[in-house]
């Protein structure tokens, strides 16, 4: 179990430039359908607010600033002080071991600069510096103390360099924003199973633990990469006489427009080798179990084990199994595989009976501005 003030996330004020951490919070997001509208409110009332957050000096003030920066995409979206999206940026990923500082820097600043742009364009109307009282960035990437303290120095930096204020900062996992933004106070766990696989969970007070999410070279059970792996052995056990006939392999080898199982072989440790392909296979293990494919379903129940054995470290780890509490699914097995999603739900279930299981829940952004609003 990690205390608090040990975890990935943290909250800087702005003015002093000294990292600080504290709590979390909960309210809802909601975006505008059309520019006269928002929620069904007229545009006036919605310039009302707005107009009332002008601030001596050309700056005007708005509530929030969350940023969901993930692996492949960044959103950044300005809203008021109900969770309405007032305007938005997208880019391409802000996880920095992935673009590095530099790639990092630039992808942020991109998305702050399209989502003022937007906002001054469509509903101030005129072009002013922009003042926040709240800014989230929940970015992928960091899993480490290293990571928070190198993702720090990259916003602070983003922050100075895209000449707005930010009076706190919340710098954070995205996974963790999400989290907070579900269950606000109350104990919970995030369970993800995308590419990877990662487990979160709080108590409720202040207390945090994690598990797996160590990537593909060492963990990430029960994750698509893991299923497609584990599909691409039982093929080369099958051709060895080590493992049973399975579909899987003329399923693989047509998906990748192969002639044979020497083909994947030399696809694996060629220079075409993806971890993203390899994890979309996770789709073809579930079909070929549909097939009535033995040695596929027993690939989807060794990751539905795997999967289970991440939610009952962490919920052992912060010690709520004896109270009520959420379990957030999210990533793509837990939202595509039926299989996978029914058959962890029926273990946890009767293993946990205090939980409430969460499957069909708001995008990723819309939670982190609640975990931002009330923060």
């Amino acid at each position: 179990m990690i205390n608090k003030e040990s975890f990935f996330h943290s909250e800087a004020e702005m003015n002093n430039k000294d990292f600080s951490r504290e709590g979390f919070g909960n309210s809802k997001a909601e975006s505008l359908s059309k520019k006269s509208t928002t929620n069904g409110l007229p545009h006036n009332q919605k310039e009302k607010t707005i107009h009332s957050t002008i601030q001596g000096g050309g700056r005007t003030d708005f509530p929030l600033l969350a940023i969901d920066g993930g692996g492949t995409k960044t959103i950044a979206v300005i809203t008021d002080a109900d969770g309405n999206v007032l305007s938005s940026g997208k880019s391409g990923t802000s996880n920095y071991q992935v673009a590095g500082f530099k790639g990092t820097i630039k992808t942020l600043k991109r998305v702050i600069k399209k989502a003022i742009g937007q906002l001054n364009e469509n509903v101030l109307h005129h072009d002013t510096e922009i003042n926040f009282n709240v800014g989230v960035f929940a970015l992928a990437g960091i899993d480490t103390i290293k990571d928070e303290t190198n993702v720090q120095e990259i916003v602070k930096q983003v922050i100075e360099e895209s000449g707005v204020q930010i009076k706190r900062v919340i710098v954070e996992n995205d996974a963790l924003s999400v989290l907070f933004g579900e269950t606000n106070h109350s104990p919970g766990v995030i369970l993800i199973s995308g590419t990877g696989s990662i487990a979160f969970g709080h108590d409720g007070r202040g207390n945090y633990a994690r598990a797996g999410g160590w990537g593909h070279r060492l963990g990430d059970e029960g994750g698509g990469y893991w299923i497609g792996k584990e599909a691409i052995l039982t093929i080369l056990k099958m051709h060895d006489g080590r493992g049973p006939e399975t579909a899987l392999s003329d399923l693989v080898l047509n998906q990748f427009q192969l002639d044979n199982h020497e083909d994947l072989y030399n696809w694996v440790y060629g220079p075409n080798y993806s971890i993203h392909d390899v994890g979309e296979l996770s789709t073809i293990v579930e079909d070929a179990y549909h097939l009535g494919d033995p040695a596929s379903k027993n690939i989807l129940d060794r990751a539905v084990s795997e999967l289970y054995c991440l939610v009952s470290a962490v919920v052992k780890r912060i010690n709520i199994s004896g109270g009520p509490f959420k379990l957030l699914f999210l990533g793509g097995v837990l939202q595509n595989s039926d299989y996978v999603k029914s058959e962890l739900m029926y273990k946890v279930k009767n293993e946990m009976p205090n939980v409430d299981i969460i499957t069909n829940h708001d995008k990723p952004i819309d939670l982190i501005v609640q975990r931002g609003l009330n923060g």
